[in-house]
């Protein structure tokens, strides 16, 4: 078992060295290093960038963009001392500006709310109400509002996104404490509309 580990851990450092090669070369000008990269992760990076989009186009965006802005600023680059961390963490900021400039949160909203619906015995015309939520989440703090979306609408556990965002699980938990204290102030005039189990389940 022991010589397993050690062949894992050897097997893992030799792949990070390399990769911390790659970027150094990268950052000469070497395509050859630029390519190799990309097609390493690519697949990888694409999937990572599906559970945030639930678009195999837009994660492939999201990729795209990434690797087009690594290169276009590889004479700026640092060289990460953990290069798949480095990549995974660009292609999730590269997924939430594809979230904010296409509105994609909103649509998120919309299916969490059709999906709450079916899901319950009462039943409410959500419609009134969701044009004020959608505002109110807009209003939010751009990383309190990443991190509500992740764990109330996309189901991604504390820990989960602690380790996408690089953060403490503390962190994780004031920012949603602070959302959803901000979510009910916002709304608190609508907020009648709305049967007891939704108010259970998207504001505690």
């Amino acid at each position: 078992m022991e010589k397993w580990w050690v062949f894992f851990i050897f097997v893992f450092i030799s792949k990070t060295l390399t990769e911390i090669v790659l970027f150094q070369q990268i950052v000469n000008g070497d395509k050859k290093a630029f390519d190799q990269l990309f097609l390493s992760n690519y697949k990888r990076l694409c999937s990572f960038a599906n559970t945030f989009l639930n678009d195999s186009h837009e994660a492939e965006e999201a990729v795209q963009k990434m690797f087009v802005r690594l290169w276009e600023n590889r004479k700026k680059l640092i060289i990460p001392e953990n290069p798949k961390a480095y990549l995974f963490k660009s292609v999730y900021n590269e997924s939430m500006k594809i979230i904010r400039h296409k509105t994609t949160h909103s649509k998120h909203i919309t299916d969490y709310f059709r999906n709450l619906s079916a899901a319950n015995e009462e039943t409410t015309n959500y419609s009134y109400f969701l044009p004020y939520l959608n505002k109110a989440v807009e209003k939010l703090p751009e990383k309190c509002r990443q991190i509500f979306i992740l764990y109330k609408m996309e189901g991604l556990t504390q820990k989960e996104i602690a380790d996408y965002l690089e953060i403490s699980v503390k962190t994780v938990e004031n920012q949603v404490a602070i959302a959803i204290s901000k979510l009910r102030e916002e709304l608190k005039p609508y907020l009648h509309l709305l049967p007891a189990t939704f108010l259970f389940t998207f504001f505690y």
